[in-house]
């Protein structure tokens, strides 16, 4: 399925801003550190394994040559190029490496480029809190009076992060400074970047184009712009094409179409290429936009791109939809579902494996603690015996009071890593149950509307067509309700009771179950505390209506003084409160009550069912 959108931000955050468009003049004496560097940038945008072999090469060269500074600019290099590429762990190693060099020489500033960098790893995994977090440690490290490069790009990624977030207000005034820092150090591919993020940040078409207007003219004043040009041209083809400015949009799509088959953007040109031919569908030019598909899905699969070659089976399904081959639609249909659950995995693994990476380099600094907390040890023994000729006890007190606090320190440490082991397992399942949802809404929901065209197509005339349509329809709102439920897209709009009541209105809609719903509280709680309570209320009431034996559920919130109360009561009675009864469900239920620092209270007998739960304000 097309996504179709104004402004294209996310492929140009990792691409345009890791990689600022600067020139390095090559060294006359082949490999020396400048002659790998200028080949590593030049391959930046074109082939990254060649990225990667000259700035290894490099590194080499730094080392070689002892000269640390070097080695680090090399090094950030190489992360850029494993962030762009996804290798998200190979990145975060490297900038490890790279900020144990700069703290090892001292080195005055020189580790805010990690810090910056290893934000946009988590903030590509997903993690907005995380990445705030580093980039917020580098912006502490920065000078405010000084306007430089990494003032720029440092309030830009922070802007991007607002943005994903939905908090524009935020975002803007990132932005701002942004491009305050950027005209003043003429670091143009930042302000070029920042104004294209700007104007998405507007529903208002003229102030869409406003802030297009001066990305453009960033453009026009500085031609070695060349791979934010195809960018720009791309995302104003799509608006133009969306507000029916057709023969403009074609003469961008085509200009971004050369640009990039000149300069070797083999990636860019496969979006670009699926975005023209929906392009040429509208205009009824079915074999071109067949012939523009097929190199598309060629570039995606040398590529090895699994979200992109999922989204060319889209257009490929809508395509044969236009010209009535609904069989062949759904054949790709299917091969996009099957692609994207591919790419999903890749992720999940790709997260896996660095949270397993996070995981291994907190256990080797408890190591080193464990081993000064040793060092300590042996140390005050050792000023024991002197002190006992001198100072015995000032030196006993001294030693046994910095033993006291490195062990604190142990132990602060272990308690934070559980409370971070704790987050991370309720949003790994918010984030499952969020995956779940969509796969419902766009597989399954995608499917059933797929074999409602086919029915349309092929069976009108049947006697029980009506039948067949009208089951269909039920099957397909069954579908959307349980992933809305599963993911309530308003629970951030209308908050937690509005939801809540939408959620017991789908149940009992259903006449399987009447649920009733009673609560004083009548605004909004922080996002933590209503996400967390709306799960909990709907795991609750989803035991009850798998498992229980009635046929009423019973919901209540109350905002006391100090806390808040939740109950469910179900008329099921025999429920066994014995640990050993708790399911999957019932576990996660105690997982999150945890998580929130509440108590969980369980009353059941022959006739009913209660759940009662309190969390702490």
């Amino acid at each position: 399925m097309r996504i179709k959108v104004i402004i294209n931000i996310t492929g140009l955050l990792i691409v345009m801003f890791l990689f600022p468009n600067t020139s390095t003049t090559a060294n006359t004496v082949d490999q020396s550190f400048e002659y790998n560097i200028q080949k590593a940038i030049e391959f930046k945008y074109i082939n990254y394994d060649s990225v990667v072999h000259f700035a290894k090469k490099a590194i080499d060269n730094a080392k070689n040559d002892v000269n640390p500074s070097e080695e680090i600019d090399a090094l950030l290099l190489l992360s850029k190029t494993y962030i762009k590429a996804g290798k998200l762990v190979d990145a975060l190693n490297t900038c490890n490496i790279a900020k144990n060099i700069s703290d090892a020489n001292q080195y005055l500033n020189r580790d805010i480029d990690p810090l910056i960098y290893i934000g946009n790893i988590y903030q590509a995994l997903g993690f907005s809190a995380e990445a705030l977090e580093y980039f917020f440690q580098a912006k502490n490290k920065l000078n405010d009076n000084v306007i430089n490069n990494n003032k720029a790009k440092l309030h830009y990624y922070i802007s991007v992060v607002y943005y994903n977030l939905g908090d524009i207000e935020r975002c803007r005034k990132n932005l701002r400074l942004s491009l305050n820092a950027s005209l003043i150090s003429k670091f143009y591919s930042i302000s070029f970047s920042s104004y294209l993020l700007y104007s998405s940040t507007f529903e208002s078409i003229d102030s869409v184009h406003k802030y297009m207007y001066e990305a453009d003219q960033i453009i026009s004043n500085n031609p070695t712009l060349i791979y934010e040009k195809v960018g720009l041209r791309n995302n104003q083809a799509l608006l133009n094409e969306e507000l029916g400015n057709y023969k403009k949009s074609k003469s961008q799509y085509i200009e971004a179409i050369h640009s990039s088959i000149d300069n070797g953007f083999r990636g860019f040109l496969a979006n670009i290429y699926n975005n023209y031919s929906y392009f040429l569908i509208s205009e009824n030019k079915y074999d071109s936009a067949n012939i523009v598909l097929k190199s598309a899905l060629s570039i995606a699969k040398e590529l090895n791109n699994s979200d992109l070659t999922a989204s060319i089976y889209d257009s490929y399904s809508d395509y044969y939809s236009e010209i009535d081959e609904y069989k062949t639609s759904l054949v790709y249909k299917d091969s996009s579902i099957n692609k994207r659950n591919e790419f999903h995995n890749q992720q999940r693994i790709q997260k896996s494996l660095f949270l397993s990476a996070v995981f291994e380099k907190e256990q080797q600094d408890k190591e080193i603690i464990l081993k000064e907390i040793e060092n300590i040890r042996l140390w005050t023994s050792l000023f024991s015996i002197i002190a006992i000729l001198a100072l015995a006890i000032g030196l006993v007190v001294f030693f046994v009071q910095k033993f006291t606090l490195s062990k604190a320190r142990v132990e602060a440490l272990e308690k934070s890593k559980s409370l971070e082991i704790a987050d991370a397992l309720i949003e790994g399942q918010d984030s499952e149950r969020k995956r779940l949802a969509m796969d419902l809404h766009d597989g399954l929901g995608a499917r059933l509307g797929s074999l409602r065209f086919m029915i349309d197509g092929y069976f009108r005339k049947h006697e029980n067509y009506e039948d067949v349509k009208r089951s269909i329809i039920e099957v397909t709102q069954n579908v959307r309700d349980i992933s809305h439920r599963m993911l309530p897209a308003q629970l951030e709009e209308i908050g937690l009771i509005s939801t809540i009541r939408s959620m017991v209105n789908s149940i009992n809609k259903s006449d399987t179950f009447s649920v009733k719903f009673d609560t004083n509280i009548n605004s909004r709680l922080s996002k933590k505390v209503e996400v967390n309570i709306y799960y909990l209320i709907h795991e609750l009431v989803n035991n009850a209506t798998k498992h229980s034996s009635g046929n009423e559920i019973v919901i209540q919130l109350f905002n006391h003084t100090n806390a808040l109360q939740l109950s469910v009561e179900d008329n099921g009675g025999s429920f066994k409160t014995d640990s050993s009864n708790f399911g999957l469900g019932l576990k996660n239920i105690k997982t999150r009550v945890k998580y929130l620092n509440g108590t969980l209270n369980i009353e059941a007998d022959e006739t009913e069912t209660l759940f009662l739960i309190e969390i702490p304000i």
